[in-house]
């Protein structure tokens, strides 16, 4: 019995849109959703951080470095599969668009 590595959520996100049949704006556009989403919860999480060390720096400072990482940690957590917000969302729009095709 052999085991695949490439069947995870993580190595199917990493694979190109196209690859996978999806709109590759509309995934974009999901993905860099949840990066966004991703981005706001670690920074609510590491908000209440205190001491040394980049996430508990205090001051001006620090609490622009640890935006820039928890910005940076939305984007990496979301292109490596994520939570699964942007699937839900590209579901979403794919169905939105459709509806809209209906309507015209």
């Amino acid at each position: 019995m052999a085991f695949e590595f490439n069947t995870s959520p993580v190595a199917d996100a990493r694979k190109a849109p196209l690859a996978t049949g999806k709109n590759p704006k509309l995934w974009a556009t999901a993905q860099d959703f949840e990066s966004v989403f991703l981005g706001s919860m670690f920074g609510e999480i590491t908000k209440q951080l205190s001491g040394d060390g980049p996430l508990g720096g205090q001051g001006a400072g620090g609490d622009a470095w640890r935006g820039m990482l928890t910005d940076e940690l939305g984007k990496t957590v979301a292109k490596s599969g994520g939570i699964g917000v942007a699937q839900h969302i590209y579901s979403e729009l794919i169905r939105l668009q459709a509806n809209q095709g209906v309507q015209s």
